[in-house]
Formats: C-alpha cells, structure tokens, sequence
C-alpha cells in the first residue's frame, strides 16, 4: 500500500469513526428523547387521595333520629328533604344515583344489606350483547330482540371505556364438532360484530382443531372440527358496583349500605313522598322526605310495591310469597380451578343438552362456568346453588374435557336470582301464575301512587337503565320542572380508579414497588389508579401480610393476593362494614375459593372489630352470619334454592 493510499484510507477511517460517533449521539439523543417523551404520556400514580364522607358524616344529611319509632307517620314528619331517593343499591340503582347526581339532584340512595349483595354480585360476569338473542332473532325474525342486541352491545362498549381497569375484552372460542356447524357459527359472529358497528371491540375469526388445542389442551379433541372466536367483555360485577356507589358519592350523592326501608311516607293527597328508613348499625331510625322515590330492588320489586299501594306505606308480610311483578328464576354458576380453561380465552357451549348456552370463563385467575335457569315459586332471602344445578355444569363440562370433571374441583358456587318482569296491572289473583304481560327487557312502572319501579334488564345494560329511570322521573315530578338540570352524561363519564388509570399500570407498579406480577395485576385491575394506595399501606409489615396465612405457611395462603392492607383500604374508602362485604364483594374470595374464604372469617372480624370497636357479641354475630353464607356457597349439599340443607 503506497502512502498515499495509507493516507487516504486513514482520512476514511477517521471520517467513518466520527460518522458513526455523531451518528451514534444522534441515535442516543433520539432514543432518550423518545424516553422522556414516552414517559411523559404516562397517567400520575396517584399514592393519596381525600378520603370519601364517613357514615356518620352521610348520616347527619338525614336529619335527627326520631326518638319515639311508630307507624303513624307522614312525609311532614320528616327532619330531612331530599330531592330524590333510591332504594336498592345494586346495578342499576347505583348506576341512577350517578346519573341523577351529575344531572343536578340532590341524590339518597339506601340499601338494606350490601352493595352489590344481591344479583348484582352473581352474573355471568360479562359485558356483552348476547350471542343467544341474535340466534333468536334472527330465526324468529324479532326486531325486540335484535333490538336488545344492538342496545347492550352499545352498553358494552360503555362499561369497557368508563371502567377500563375492571373491565376488558376477552375472545372467546366456540369448539365445533360437525362441519356444517362451521359456517353457521361463523356467520353469526359476523353478524354479531356487524352489528357492534364502530364499537366492535374484535373482528371474530376461525380456528382450525391444532391452534384450539394449543390453546385449550384441556379439550377432547375426538371429533373435534375446529373453532369460531368472537369477543366480549369480561367485568368484576360486584366491584363494578361498588365503584359506581363511590363515583355517585364522589359527586355529591348521599349513599349509605344497611339502610332498610321500613314504611313508605305518604302526603296528604296519600302519594308516596318520603321513607322511613333503620340503620341496620344502631338501629336509629330516619324520616326521610322526597319529591320522588324509585324502587331499584329488583327481585324485590313487590315489597316496595306494596309499601306504595298500602294507604300507611307498609309492607304486606307475605308478598314475596306470591309477588306481582316479579317473575323470578335462580342462575346457578361455579368457580373451577385454572386448568379447566385458557388463561385469555373463553369458551361457550352452544349446544348443550337442555338447550341453553354455557360459558366457561377465565376469571380473577380461576374459570367461571354457567349458568343454568331454574324457575322459582318465591323471592329466597339468600338463594343457594343446590347440588343437582352444580352437577348439571359439571355434566355439561365433561362433553368438553378429556379428563375428569369432579366435584371436589369445584371451589365455590351461587345461585342469583334473575327477575323477569310484567306489568303488575295485568295481574290478578286468578292468573297470579301466568306469564303473560312478561317482558323480555326492562321495565318501568308509575304506579298510581307515584312510586317510579325499573326493574329486568341486564348487567350490561344498568346505565341505560339508569338513564331512563332518572328521565322518566324528571318528566313526571312537577317540582324538577324548574331546576335547570344537566342532560344524561354517564356515557363517557369515568368511573372512581379509571381516571389515572392505562394499561401500563400493573407493569409500573411491579417495577417501582418490586411487587410480583400476580400482585401488581390483581391491584391494578381491581382498584385502578387507587392501586398504589394499597401499596403504600406495606410500609406496616403487618398490612403486607397475605390473609388466612397459617403457622407453619403453606402454598396453598399465597395462591390469593389478598392482604390486610386492602382489608384496610376497604374499610376507609369503601364502606365495608362486615366481613362478608370483604371476603364476598370487595376483593372476591368467598365467590373463587369459598374454603379460603372460611379460614379467614376470624382474621377479617378480629381486623374490623378493632377498627369499628365491635362488642364481642356483635362481632360474633358477624362471624356467624359470614360462615353461614360462605358455607352455602358450595361447601354444603344444598338441597333446594331458598337454602335449606
């Protein structure tokens, strides 16, 4: 090489090594940019926010206790004046406590037990349009029930955006075993997401039989032809719930769990205009006035009914026995170990022997499967999944599985009960049985005393609902006639913990807290952006610790995340008052593992005793009536719905 090839070469190597450096710098000054542009999108963690109204603060708006409790009273004898009242605190009168209060109403709502302790805390779990009414749809040619298609697919799209940490879209598979089933199903999915329009939340699509066995290697595969994939939304009901009674709160509204209505109070003209409500607590009792009442108490519609029809506002005793409005039917479902399904797909059982669909979900880290629809002569207190209803999943189950499905598997189950509804002025003592006048939908009903009813309906349709309870109220109440209230907004409005919340929120909180996955996820899509509120309760080494840890621990106490802290966390910001609203609807584990949930009744009484200074004997009415209730969700044979053994 002569020197001036040297040189040159060494003036290419010179330039080549600052190129690549400048490059270098430029490429790292781009990707750090890019860091601090990413970072800068991400939601605050919020690690504190005010604390919601305690009890005693909602219970001061109303009024005095009455000193001397009769059933003489009237609505001019109440200390306190709302615009409306609420009673029921489940979907869909939570979800109208909302809407009322962002419209401008001054709000009450009272329920008698829990949030969510009724149906509202034992559906199918899914936001959903309902694959099943568009078969019937269409081979029936009924525009009602494409109608209530369309209507709760737009309602899903809803719950999916305003609560996107307890809420998410799940595929889910349907196994064929015949080919000419192929095209049929497929072609109903498609129509399924025709009509989602642009609220499809998934274009469905097929699987042949190797990729659904990879996906679910728990099927039998003899016969197997393959599989359809459509997509819903899969959503932790009772939180939910509870969730929209925090937002109502947030907003304004007064809402207070164990709060029975005793006796409607009447007006001078005899409409109803008031409640007569008890703290189920100190047993104080309230005289409530309003310039409108609705009743959200689905299957128990019929009391509050007859507290309106009665002239003295009270209940008649028996009426449950042989309500009018209310058609009921119990929907058993079973919670199952993981291995009985994927971890991110569903499968539906189309063809099941009785005709009816059967889900089987993955849910909170377990599998959900249901349900069934047993008719029922009365309203139960407590329905109860009896053996014959969980044996029939469990039948229907093995159609699907290789290996065997057994009882023991089984590690929780409930019944909910289901109110289809009529028109009560349709009923009378001689047709007190038939079906007629039933509807397919909801229903609301003016009686002639003023009392506004909604009752049927769905899970996924609860904001419409509630939208058109509150419209129906504000058209038929003279006095709202000049308040300048707001229009509906709870389409696009956010509920408690979804404001900060996205989808990076589990995975930020593993790295800055140093939680395992299991946690940071179960936090993060439980509680949203109040997540790192929990999280910061560890600081007491006690809170950290998981519930029902025994002595020596074994792996089966760390198979839960649930911790003292968000024991903790329930009791100030959530308005758990017992232990059963813990263990049932506040981080679900009597509903996944009703036998953990029993070994923990004594840790979460001893915890809320302290905190809320229980007597003994109270606290141990408590325990008694929590493993009461958890006993009956799958650990004993139930013999029939209303849970007798």
């Amino acid at each position: 090489m002569s020197f001036r090839q040297a040189k040159r070469f060494g003036q290419i190597g010179v330039c080549s090594a600052l190129a690549l450096t400048l490059g270098g710098l430029y490429v790292q000054t781009a990707h750090n940019e890019t860091l601090v542009d990413y970072k800068s999108k991400f939601p605050p963690i919020v690690t504190d926010v005010e604390k919601p109204p305690a009890r005693k603060d909602l219970l001061e708006k109303l009024g005095k206790p009455i000193s001397s409790p009769a059933e003489n009273f009237s609505a001019r004898d109440a200390t306190s004046k709302f615009d409306l009242i609420i009673v029921g605190g489940g979907a869909t009168g939570t979800g109208a406590a909302l809407d009322a209060t962002l419209r401008g109403l001054n709000v009450l709502l009272v329920e008698k037990n829990d949030f969510a302790s009724g149906t509202s805390s034992k559906s199918t779990k899914m936001a959903h349009g309902g694959v099943r009414y568009l078969e019937k749809a269409i081979f029936q040619l009924s525009k009602a029930q494409l109608d209530l298609v369309i209507e709760a697919l737009n309602e899903r799209a809803s719950i999916l955006n305003n609560a996107p940490h307890l809420a998410h879209c799940l595929p889910i598979a349907i196994p064929v075993y015949k080919y000419w089933q192929m095209p049929y199903f497929y072609a109903g999915c498609l129509l399924y997401d025709l009509f989602a329009g642009s609220q499809n939340l998934r274009f469905s699509y097929m699987m042949t039989k190797n990729r659904l066995l990879d996906k679910h290697p728990q099927l039998d595969p003899e016969g197997l032809v393959g599989g359809l994939v459509y997509h819903d939304g899969l959503f932790n009901d009772s939180r939910m719930n509870v969730t929209l009674a925090l937002t109502a709160i947030h907003n304004g509204a007064t809402v207070l769990n164990y709060m029975e209505v005793k006796q409607i109070l009447k007006n001078e003209e005899g409409k109803s205009k008031g409640v007569r409500v008890v703290d189920a607590e100190t047993n104080n009792e309230y005289l409530v006035a309003a310039d409108a009442i609705i009743s959200a108490t689905g299957p128990y519609s019929d009391a509050l009914l007859s507290m309106d029809e009665s002239p003295s506002g009270l209940p008649d005793p028996e009426i449950l026995k042989h309500p009018k409005m209310v058609v009921p039917s119990g929907g058993v479902h079973i919670v199952l170990p993981e291995w009985y399904c994927a971890r991110d797909m569903g499968l539906l059982d189309a063809s099941t022997s009785d005709g009816r669909v059967m889900f089987f979900l993955p849910w909170q880290g377990k599998v959900l499967a249901g349900t069934t629809d047993v008719p029922l002569d009365k309203i139960p207190e407590n329905p109860v999944a009896t053996e014959v209803e969980i044996n029939d999943i469990l039948k229907e189950l093995q159609h699907y599985v290789k290996f065997e499905v057994k009882r023991e598997d089984v590690l929780s189950a409930w019944c909910g009960v289901r109110p289809l509804v009529r028109d009560p002025k349709k009923v009378h003592a001689g047709n007190i049985n038939s079906t007629q006048g039933l509807v397919r939908n909801h229903l609301i009903y003016h009686s002639p005393n003023g009392l506004i009813t909604i009752s049927g309906g769905k899970w996924t349709t609860y904001r419409e609902m509630a939208e058109e309870v509150i419209n129906e109220v504000i058209k038929d109440t003279p006095e709202f006639q000049t308040k300048h209230l707001k229009p509906c907004s709870t389409r696009n409005h956010k509920l408690v913990g979804a404001v900060n919340y996205d989808d990076s929120l589990s995975a930020r909180l593993a790295q800055l807290y140093k939680l395992t996955d299991k946690m940071a996820i179960h936090l993060a899509s439980n509680y949203g952006d109040r997540a790192a509120m929990i999280i910061g309760m560890f600081k007491d080494p006690q809170n950290a610790e998981p519930l029902g840890l025994t002595n020596p621990p074994t792996y089966a106490n760390f198979d839960h995340p649930f911790t003292r802290a968000e024991l903790r966390y329930s009791m100030t910001y959530e308005y758990a008052r017992r232990p059963l609203d813990f263990l049932a609807r506040r981080c679900r584990l009597a509903f996944l593992d009703s036998k953990m949930a029993l070994q923990c009744v004594d840790e979460v009484a001893d915890i809320m005793a302290e905190e809320y200074g229980w007597s003994k004997e109270l606290k141990k009415q408590y325990i008694d009536e929590a493993v009461h209730y958890i006993e009956h969700m799958g650990l004993e044979p139930n013999a029939d719905p209303y849970g007798k053994l």
